[in-house]
């Protein structure tokens, strides 16, 4: 008896670890092809010669952001999806890291889950999205140019 639950046990944990390895195949899997994706669109649609940083954005448009240098070498950013792209010199915009310095003064003790270049209404800002103490998730989103706060969006987590 203690043989045959032994092996159902076995089997039941083999069973878990194959599932658990075929979902992190498939995420990592699409996340190799949204990034291969992404480099397609800006070899074919821009002139992004040298690439630097994919990102996703999720909003009401989805869009594949890459930030990199055109062939002249000045810093640049595109929002691309299959029917849109939307193209900006990172010359004028608030570098990444001073949103992150941003948002870490605001939510101390937050856990910041992202910070992404989102475009709305063809409107570019950075969204950063924090968990705070409380377990709310925040979105946060600043303004590309001038690091203002534009909007502040709060789920209620599960606590």
């Amino acid at each position: 008896m203690w043989l045959r639950l032994g092996i159902v046990v076995i089997g039941l944990l083999a069973l878990a670890f194959a599932f658990l390895y075929d979902l992190t195949s498939s995420v990592v899997g699409s996340q190799r092809a949204f990034e291969e994706q992404a480099r397609k669109w800006a070899a074919e649609r821009t002139t992004i010669a040298q690439i630097d940083e994919i990102d996703e954005y999720r909003g009401k448009q989805a869009y594949a952001v890459v930030m990199g240098k055109n062939q002249v070498g000045t810093p640049v950013i595109v929002w691309m999806n299959e029917k849109e792209i939307y193209f900006d010199t990172l010359a004028r915009a608030v570098p990444k890291q001073s949103v992150l310095d941003a948002v870490r003064r605001g939510y101390p003790g937050g856990k910041i889950l992202h910070v992404v270049p989102g475009l709305e209404e063809n409107r570019p800002f950075w969204e950063a999205a924090v968990r705070d103490q409380e377990g709310r998730y925040l979105y946060i989103q600043y303004d590309f140019y001038t690091g203002k706060v534009i909007k502040t969006y709060t789920v209620q987590g599960n606590t």
